[in-house]
């Protein structure tokens, strides 16, 4: 398998996954789709098939949307104190 061919594979698994699993993990999946030395040396290094991955758009965090503040309560009126003579 070729690099583009690797990093496909690995980006659908980690997808799966939800997250880019660390080496030790990865090495421990029962159901990862290739052996952890064939996927690391069609890019030198671990931390380099991450940095290939992130650049071609894999998230490592599902971005959710922000939920909507709260609209702040009005102050209740103070009261007119009367003065006295």
């Amino acid at each position: 398998m070729n690099r583009p061919q690797v990093l496909k594979v690995l980006m659908e698994y980690f997808d799966k996954k939800g997250k880019i699993l660390s080496i030790d993990e990865y090495k421990a999946a029962d159901d990862a789709p290739m052996r952890f030395m064939v996927a690391k040396r069609a890019f030198g290094s671990w931390a380099r098939m991450e940095q290939m991955a992130k650049t071609a758009g894999w998230e490592d965090t599902p971005v959710a949307p922000k939920p909507a503040p709260k609209p702040k309560a009005k102050p209740a009126p103070k009261k007119a104190v009367k003065k006295g003579k």
